[in-house]
């Protein structure tokens, strides 16, 4: 993702393969690094199966926002 990209899909499970993080949607995977996930990294796994929007952006303090939809 290039900043200011976004992901909205299902998420299907987040896979742990230091360095990174890979978020697995089904039809498609993202690879993050872990230390960008850090701050939504708790969230994510309550957020299996559900429908969920990941924005890259670039602010500094925040390279990673989520939502649910």
């Amino acid at each position: 993702m290039e900043p200011w990209g976004e992901v909205c899909e299902t998420l299907r499970n987040v896979i742990e393969d230091e360095p990174y993080l890979v978020l697995d949607f089904g039809k498609f995977q993202v690879r993050l690094f872990s230390d960008m996930a850090k701050d939504i990294r708790c969230r994510l796994d309550e957020e299996i199966g559900n429908e969920i929007a990941i924005l890259r952006t670039d602010l500094p303090d925040k390279p990673l926002l989520l939502r649910k939809l």
